[in-house]
């Protein structure tokens, strides 16, 4: 099986510049996800920045995932929580979205922990950073999960160029989506 693309799209890029950016990529290569990420952006400014970007997202046929509280999700009427806090915030968000909306998680510190999350009931389990170089310890819990679990696999290396990555047998390699602002 072939891994598919799943994007992360930086609160610190405009709206249209990402879209403009996905539109580049998903006419190449299918994205399967987009996960809008939150970083530092006030609630209000992050509800605003998903907004802009959920409509046309979901009509090209890809998931989008949000971060934060479970509510969110049926808010912004998006397809899914990307949750990294503990088990207690992946039973809350298993509980108030599942069956019918994806909860994923990530930030999984050992492989007890990513057990102890999986066995949750979530749909996939991502390691590696949202931003920044992927770490030599995530790359070997993904290998792991990847060889050992069903619960789909996502390798999150950020900095890998789409053109040339490695996604280490994993089922969606995830990375930086690209802001192709007006003029670039």
């Amino acid at each position: 099986m072939s891994e598919e693309l799943y994007l992360i799209a930086s609160p610190n890029s405009s709206p249209s510049g990402l879209l403009r950016g996905f539109d580049l990529i998903n006419a190449r290569t299918p994205v399967a996800a987009v996960l809008v990420e939150r970083g530092g952006l006030s609630e209000k400014a992050y509800k605003d920045h998903a907004k802009a970007l959920i409509p046309h997202l979901q009509a090209a046929g890809t998931a989008v995932l949000v971060e934060g509280e479970p509510g969110l999700v049926r808010l912004l009427k998006a397809d899914g929580l990307h949750v990294t806090g503990g088990i207690k915030a992946v039973e809350e968000a298993i509980s108030a979205l599942k069956p019918d909306l994806i909860v994923g998680v990530g930030d999984s510190r050992s492989r007890h922990d990513a057990m102890q999350k999986g066995e949750a009931g979530i749909d996939y389990m991502m390691f590696g950073p949202l931003y920044g170089p992927l770490t030599e310890d995530a790359r070997e819990m993904a290998i792991w999960w990847a060889e050992t679990m069903d619960i789909p696999a996502v390798l999150s290396n950020p900095e890998a160029a789409l053109e040339a990555y490695d996604a280490l047998g994993c089922d969606f390699i995830a990375l930086t989506l690209p802001a192709l602002e007006a003029g670039a």
